[in-house]
């Protein structure tokens, strides 16, 4: 079997998986009040056009960096596979649960603790950017840690940004959050995993 059937068919079983884990979380999230839920995401409350102004450049600008940098992630974006499409819930699911927990309840929670606004932002995008070393762990490369980080926490900033240009409504976050995972995450994915394929035959 080749190096890219193997990476491609344990590509989208970690797909489906992180699926199945957000799915519980978006479940969890659900259960106790719904309606309490549905509020977090404040759809129908007024968003300046500054919020979605910059919700589009963050989307641009952070899309386009990732292409750039990682030059393997450019062949995903006009794919047609199973791997996209199982790509677009886990974009939908991945972006709604981290911007309510990260942005809305975080950000939130520092200020209702009279944290100024640049200490919300900072923590939690160190929190959001350390979660996401778990990319290191997928692909077996501990090289990895430091770019994951800096470019997650950068990430949460610009994401930060844009939702306290939004007027504490999360949803312009959510929605660049979205558009951003639905054209890089796939190649990211593949690419974290081939990276692990590699150190598994290596080994």
């Amino acid at each position: 079997m080749s190096e890219r059937h193997i990476t491609r068919r344990r590509t989208l079983g970690l797909v489906i998986g992180i699926n199945v884990m957000f799915l519980v979380a978006l479940i969890i999230f659900l259960l106790p009040d719904p309606a309490s839920f549905f509020s977090l995401l404040g759809f129908g409350e007024h968003v300046p056009v500054l919020g979605w102004v910059l919700a589009f450049v963050v989307t641009i600008v952070f899309s386009l960096y990732t292409l750039w940098v990682l030059p393997e992630v450019r062949s995903f974006v006009f794919e047609v596979s199973w791997l996209k499409a199982l790509a677009i819930p886990l974009a939908i699911l991945s972006g709604v649960i981290e911007e309510v927990f990260f942005r809305k309840i975080m950000m939130d929670l520092f200020q209702d603790l009279d944290y100024g606004i640049f200490a919300q932002i900072f923590f939690s995008a160190v929190i959001f950017a350390a979660i996401h070393l778990v990319w290191g762990i997928f692909a077996k490369d501990w090289r990895m840690m430091l770019p994951v980080f800096l470019s997650t926490f950068v990430l949460g900033i610009l994401l930060s940004f844009v939702y306290i240009a939004s007027d504490r409504v999360i949803y312009p976050a959510i929605v660049a959050h979205i558009a951003i995972n639905l054209i890089i995450e796939p190649g990211l994915l593949y690419t974290a995993i081939r990276q692990s394929t590699r150190e598994d035959s290596s080994s």
